[in-house]
This record gives structure tokens, sequence and C-alpha cells, in this order.
């Protein structure tokens, strides 16, 4: 694709929010950005997972989308920023467990590590039933670590309305856990 089609599909997504102008640039990036984020994370499904963040954030910068001088370089810095970002979140992950089964916690308490993983299959399954722009703000700030404002500007809501998503997560979460606590009190 010619960088003048390029520039066109480009403005036509940022100004008229072009629909098939959007499924052009995602066929046309697809193929160098799945492949550039594979050669990060070495996983396909995580590498599509990428792929489709990436292309969702191009969507959901509007009229900004139109500032972007080169879209592709864009394009594929952000699929390296979101890799490393997974990647540093993985890393913690295995981090939490070596330590945990180094300090032998698994084999001194099994019902607690059982206990421990029901939970966090409820806290994924709670918050994979959130409301999308609320499901957004609570992984960016919970669980990438994000400040208020970095999130905010991402999701290009303003800190307050960013704020009333993480509180509506919450609340969703405690209601979910404190059902789940006292039904296995009792």
């Amino acid at each position: 694709m010619d960088k003048v089609h390029l520039l066109y599909l480009q403005n036509r997504v940022a100004y008229a929010r072009d629909q098939a102008a959007y499924k052009k640039l995602y066929l046309y990036f697809h193929p160098s950005v799945y492949k550039f984020a594979a050669s990060i994370v070495g996983d396909d499904s995580l590498a599509q997972e990428i792929v489709s963040d990436v292309m969702i954030s191009i969507w959901t910068m509007d009229n900004k989308l139109a500032y972007v001088e080169n879209l592709k370089s864009y394009v594929l810095t952000a699929a390296r920023n979101t890799a490393l970002t997974y990647l540093k979140r993985r890393k913690i992950i295995f981090r939490e467990i070596s330590e945990t089964i180094s300090d032998g916690g698994l084999s001194q308490m099994p019902d607690d590590h059982l206990i421990t993983l029901e939970i966090s299959r409820i806290i994924k399954m709670t918050v994979a039933g959130l409301p999308p722009k609320c499901r957004q703000a609570y992984l960016l700030v919970k669980e990438e670590g994000l400040s208020y404002k970095e999130a905010s500007q991402i999701l290009q809501v303003s800190q307050k309305t960013l704020e009333a998503h993480i509180s509506a997560a919450l609340k969703t979460l405690r209601r979910v856990l404190d059902a789940y606590l006292l039904k296995k009190k009792s």
C-alpha cells in the first residue's frame, strides 16, 4: 500500500470514523504487527491479543490519529510497548509464583493455595464481565500498574471518569467476593 493511500485511510478513520477504511488498515497492519509481536513475546495467542489491543487503540484515537505522521512506525512502536508491558506483567506473575514455591507456601498450605486460585479465577471472570470501559480502566490501573493520569490519557477520558470506572469495578469485585466468602463460611 502506498503512502498516499495509507494517509487517505488514516484520515478517513480519524475524521469520518469510516469502518471500511479501518478494516483495510487492520488487514494491512495485521501481518507485520502480528509477526513483530510474536517475535517479542514468543506466543501466538498473546501476539494476536497485542494486535487487537494496538488496532483498538488506533480506532479509539479519533481525530488524534490524523496527527500521526508515520502510522506504520506508530503502530509498530505501540505493538512493541504493548508486548513489553505484557512481558513485564508475566515476569511479575512468574516471580510471585516462584517466591511462593520457594517459600514452601504451596506445600505448607494447600487449602490456602486452592482458595487463592479460586479467588483469582473469580476476579478474572468478574473483570471479564465488566462493561468495556470499566474493564479497560481496571486493567490499566490495577493490573498494568499505570497511574490514573496515564490510564485516562490512553482511554481518552477525564481522570474523574476514570476514577468512576475504577470505583464501579471495585464495587462489583467487592460484591462478588463478599458473596463468595459468605458462601465459603457457611
